[in-house]
């Protein structure tokens, strides 16, 4: 029987210099993040959900759409994407099943659980909404693009047959970090991943990162579960990559004078497979798409928001503002509209980037979604709330010590 590798849907920091009033991590439940040029977008309260061509954003509950069309995670709950750089951050001494881990398992299970998210996409939904916990990472039959019904299913990853417990370690790394399908096409030709599965990320873990996680995998208990064929337009799987990798080199260097009391290396690591893909502009719009590592970080990339804003100066009801389309009117004279917004600049420019912000305040956005005035942000900015706050503090080091960009972001969630 076949089993399906497809999505791992993306969602990255997406800081956005202003707050909403929708609720939760600055979004509202309806929140989206499909990127129009195939970037990536994050997550609202929860859900994860949205493609655009060759890349995927994800929204909250409902998803959005991307350039070809949105995937809608449904009820899927959780934060998505991102790779750790040291220590805990919250991991358990035992997996799920009970078994005491060794260091290299505990360092795969941050990953998984309190940096990659990937309960988010690999875990089944309840009919009344969240993750079926009892079902852990073993696979969701439908991510639903809500234009055309197309369903992408995501793999299950436990130590069963119908998940990873028959494939090498290789195959399982070749999957998250180049996007090939260990299944063969007809022929026994190669297929790859959607690029949902943000493998152009995934790239540039370190080799034993990589082996950690697949080690972590390898202890989660086996459930039978063979996710459903994909649907539509994802029933036939890519023959070549849709994204093109940037290294590590490629991304700028920040500078030993403004490291403060972080690992600037480790922040580097950490920005890359956590920031890259919001807060940089593709280099077009064809595939493969990659990342414009000239414009590493200096923001502007396009997805999709859903906030909630007051009706006809107070009156309840009405029709959405310009740049979205109106909701129903809310309780309190509101209404929920959809808005384009653009990523904002994390260069240290002072006037259009985190130049006036602190470590601090850049570790409190990472960890809690609040900016530099303590106002929530707008989805689809996400959360990692368990990252370990050294972590968390290297990625604020790295981005006040790489050089600064005036690039001011005029799409936002205001």
């Amino acid at each position: 029987m076949r089993r399906n590798y497809s999505p791992l849907l993306v969602s990255c920091l997406l800081l956005v210099h202003a707050a909403c009033s929708s609720s939760g991590n600055g979004g509202s439940t309806g929140g989206a993040g499909g990127a129009k040029t195939g970037g990536a977008g994050g997550h609202a309260t929860g859900g994860a959900g949205a493609a655009g061509q060759g890349g995927g954003g994800a929204g909250g509950v409902g998803g959005a759409a991307g350039q070809t069309g949105g995937v809608d995670a449904g009820s899927s709950d959780g934060p998505v994407d991102a790779a750790g750089g040291g220590g805990g951050g919250g991991s358990d001494a035992a997996a799920d099943g009970g078994i005491v881990l060794n260091t290299e398992q505990l360092r795969g299970q941050y990953l998984v659980k309190n940096v990659l998210g990937c309960a988010g996409c690999h875990t089944p939904s309840l009919p009344t909404g969240g993750q079926d916990t009892s079902k852990l990472l073993s696979g969701n039959d439908c991510f639903k693009d809500p234009a055309t019904g197309a369903c992408l299913a995501s793999a299950n990853l436990t130590n069963d047959e119908t998940g990873l417990k028959n494939l090498t370690d290789q195959q399982i790394k070749d999957a998250f970090t180049k996007g090939i399908d260990p299944e063969k096409g007809d022929g026994g030709a190669t297929q790859y991943l959607f690029a949902q599965m943000p493998y152009y990320q995934f790239s540039n873990l370190t080799d034993p990162d990589a082996q950690a996680i697949v080690s972590y995998l390898r202890t989660i208990p086996g459930i039978s579960h063979e996710p459903a064929a994909n649907v539509g337009a994802f029933a036939n799987q890519p023959t070549s990559a849709q994204w093109a990798f940037v290294t590590l080199a490629q991304l700028p260097t920040a500078t030993a004078a403004d490291a403060g009391t972080g690992n600037v290396e480790n922040g580097k690591y950490l920005a890359a497979l956590m920031c890259s893909t919001c807060h940089t502009v593709n280099t077009g719009a064809t595939s493969p798409l990659q990342w414009d590592a000239a414009k590493a970080y200096q923001g502007g990339k396009e997805a999709s928001t859903k906030i909630t804003v007051a009706a006809n100066g107070g009156a309840g009801g009405g029709a959405g503002g310009a740049g979205g389309a109106g909701g129903a009117g809310g309780a309190g004279g509101t209404i929920t509209i959809t808005k384009t917004i653009q990523s904002s600049n994390l260069t240290p420019d002072v006037t259009t980037g985190l130049g006036s912000w602190t470590v601090a305040q850049i570790v409190a956005a990472i960890k809690t979604g609040k900016d530099d005035m303590g106002r929530m942000l707008c989805s689809p900015m996400r959360t990692y709330p368990t990252l370990a706050d050294q972590d968390a503090t290297d990625i604020a080091t790295y981005l006040k010590g790489i050089p600064p960009v005036a690039n001011a972001i005029t799409m936002t969630c205001q």
